[in-house]
């Protein structure tokens, strides 16, 4: 038999609440037909049918959200479409948009429709290991300085602008990494509570009168975080499958062996201190133009490059899912509505 998706006990607690609330509402109604109570009478006619309700609910939940049952299958037959390809935790087995939205976000990547695309986690940060490596030999580069006889060179300030627009560049992708990470630790959490946890909590408290509508928001917003919001983000894949190109970082990897020759190069340059060493001077200055020259001229081909990478980043880590998380608000807002909660969360009528 497959697992209850309420926990150790979580079923079993609603269907015990729901029998008491039965049973309160059976008291209440015989107490309001002995004295002719209208107001009694009510009362518990209301409860019978909310008891009802919930035990409908309860039994819903438990069909729906079982390994195997509704909800997972229609998921992962949406998700799985057309040669797609995911590997993740076990928590996260049961629901495939679940762990493609992780994979997404910050696992080992996914193939989507053939395509395989690394997670944004991992390709920011190779990016900027990389950006990094580079400002470090562009910086031993801009403290050596060269004594050529009648004048003497400080690379720093030919070298400081490129690095300072690196430390830019790394400065957005550190963002887009923790932007990353923030979510995919928001999926790790909805895997481990949305109907573990939150469901079952919702189903009990919406079984007692004083805590119906906090209940009725529980169960809406574990389904809105189980279902809505990982399946959004496989719209966010198709998306970003639709507009994906291979971010090869070659011309970093050119720049840096560049870098890093030119330094070797700067490194062996005595320090030219008689005017009968003009001519090697001479020589030296020619040496040294020419990598400047290179190191400029490779950085100015790789911006554009950066700026579009960048780009991509930011619209598939921010843009993409905020459109997600406003579905899901939206989605949260309209089954707490249908599950009788909408007076009680009136912030989300902002959505």
């Amino acid at each position: 038999m497959d697992p209850l998706p309420f926990g150790n006990y979580g079923f079993s607690i609603a269907v015990y609440v729901i029998g008491i609330m039965l049973s309160v509402a059976g008291i209440s109604l015989g107490m309001g037909y002995a004295i002719n109570k209208r107001s009694l009478k009510e009362f518990g006619k209301e409860e019978i049918y909310q008891s009802i309700i919930n035990g409908v609910l309860v039994g819903s939940m438990l069909l729906l959200f079982s390994q195997g049952g509704i909800v997972n299958s229609m998921i992962n037959q949406i998700t799985l479409y057309n040669s797609t390809s995911i590997s993740c935790q076990a928590y996260m087995s049961n629901n495939a948009a679940l762990c493609l939205a992780y994979d997404y976000l910050a696992g080992s990547g996914y193939t989507y429709m053939g395509t395989f695309h690394p997670s944004i986690l991992s390709s920011t940060t190779t990016l900027m290991a990389e950006l990094l490596g580079l400002n470090t030999i562009l910086g031993v580069i801009g403290s050596i300085n060269i004594n050529l006889v009648v004048v003497s060179i400080s690379l720093g300030s030919v070298v400081n602008p490129i690095t300072s627009q690196i430390m830019y560049f790394v400065r957005i992708l550190t963002t887009i990494s923790m932007g990353a990470l923030v979510q995919s630790s928001i999926l790790i959490f909805v895997s481990l509570t949305a109907t573990t946890i939150i469901l079952p909590a919702g189903l009990i408290l919406r079984s007692f009168y004083p805590t119906r509508k906090v209940g009725g928001f529980l169960i809406a917003l574990s389904i809105g975080l189980y279902i809505v919001l990982p399946l959004s983000y496989v719209m966010d894949a198709m998306i970003a499958n639709s507009y994906y190109t291979t971010l090869s970082n070659s011309s970093i990897v050119s720049l840096t062996s560049s870098a890093n020759s030119f330094k070797g190069t700067l490194t062996g340059i005595p320090q030219v201190k008689n005017a009968s060493d003009y001519g090697s001077a001479i020589s030296f200055l020619g040496t040294i133009t020419n990598g400047i020259s290179s190191i400029s001229n490779y950085f100015s081909g790789i911006i554009n490059w950066l700026i579009s990478t960048v780009a991509y980043f930011i619209v598939y880590t921010f843009i993409l899912p905020g459109f997600s998380l406003i579905i899901t608000i939206i989605s949260v807002r309209e089954l707490s509505a249908m599950l009788g909660s909408e007076a009680f969360f009136d912030l989300f009528r902002v959505m």
